[in-house]
């Protein structure tokens, strides 16, 4: 098994050879769940996701100036990590891939917000920018950590949603 910075080169290959052959491989389809709490003692909500080895359940609260207690992280705390930890998986695979030994890795994200849109007394845009920071122990050069960078930028799931539109369906049904 051919296996770089916790990263199995070879299972990535096979799926890639998998999927140029038969593109519908490709299609996936990730769910979450949500619960919301009406009981003032509790956070406001529960966020359920099933994967491939397990469940992940946590307990998010709306921050007070949007109408909570603050006693969780938000759901764009949620978001954030969630572009981060897409973002930085992306670069260390693409930099496996190009050899690139890593002697570790640790990254921040910043998402920048306007939420006049959000209280109904702006149109400006919700989000302004994100940013990423990776912090990148390696002996490789600065032009092969670039091109691991450009490569991540292209492939990354979460920045392509954050640089594309993505179409939305909403359906709201009587319980």
């Amino acid at each position: 098994m051919n296996v770089l910075n916790n990263v199995n080169l070879d299972a990535i290959t096979r799926e890639a050879q998998a999927i140029s052959q038969d593109p519908g491989r490709g299609q996936r389809v990730n769910r979450g769940e949500l619960i919301w709490h009406t009981d003032p003692e509790s956070p406001q909500m529960t966020v359920r996701a099933q994967y491939e080895g397990g469940e992940l359940r946590l307990e998010l609260d709306s921050p007070t100036f949007m109408g909570g207690k603050g006693s969780r992280p938000g759901p764009l705390h949620l978001c954030v990590v969630g572009m981060l930890a897409c973002f930085a998986a992306t670069f260390v695979t693409a930099a496996s891939g190009r050899g690139i030994r890593l002697k570790g890795l640790q990254a921040k994200a910043a998402c920048h917000l306007d939420l006049g849109q959000t209280f109904g007394v702006s149109e400006a845009p919700i989000l302004k920018g994100v940013e990423f920071l990776l912090e990148v122990d390696s002996d490789a050069s600065p032009e092969e950590l670039e091109g691991a960078k450009e490569e991540a930028l292209a492939r990354c799931p979460a920045v392509y949603s954050l640089t594309h539109p993505i179409p939305v369906a909403v359906q709201v049904v009587k319980a």
